[in-house]
């Protein structure tokens, strides 16, 4: 745990990716990032793989296994981070469930129904 999950990556490939996610103009000091900026950038990677890691060992935990699959990793990923992975097929099916109004409701529904074409004028 107190080891860096991510190795260092060189710094031009991490000044590579923020061009392709800034939009790759040129930048005033035509430098690419500082030194504090990039450590910052490899901390929050780092914890990020840290955190779905420990949550996902929770998963495989629960379901019984001593082994990390990826079914937990796209679990973690999914639920906690709205993150779906192109590629892998979720088993759990979706579905939504359309409730079924009460008979009492329906009748209070057709009732405000009639008020309204009757002009809310009672009929006794």
């Amino acid at each position: 745990m107190g080891q860096p999950v991510l190795a260092k990556p060189p710094g031009k490939k991490l000044d590579e990716l923020v061009k392709q996610v800034t939009g790759g103009g040129e930048s005033i000091s035509g430098g690419g990032l500082t030194a504090e900026v990039e450590e910052s950038v490899l901390t929050v990677a780092d914890n990020f793989v840290d955190q779905v890691l420990q949550a996902a060992c929770k998963n495989a935990k629960e379901r019984g296994s001593n082994i990390l699959e990826i079914r937990d990793i796209q679990l973690t990923l999914e639920r906690g981070y709205n993150i779906r992975i192109p590629g892998y097929a979720s088993d759990e099916i979706r579905t939504v469930r359309k409730i079924a109004p009460s008979s009492g409701w329906i009748n209070k529904m057709s009732a405000v129904q009639a008020a309204k074409v009757t002009g809310g004028k009672s009929t006794d």
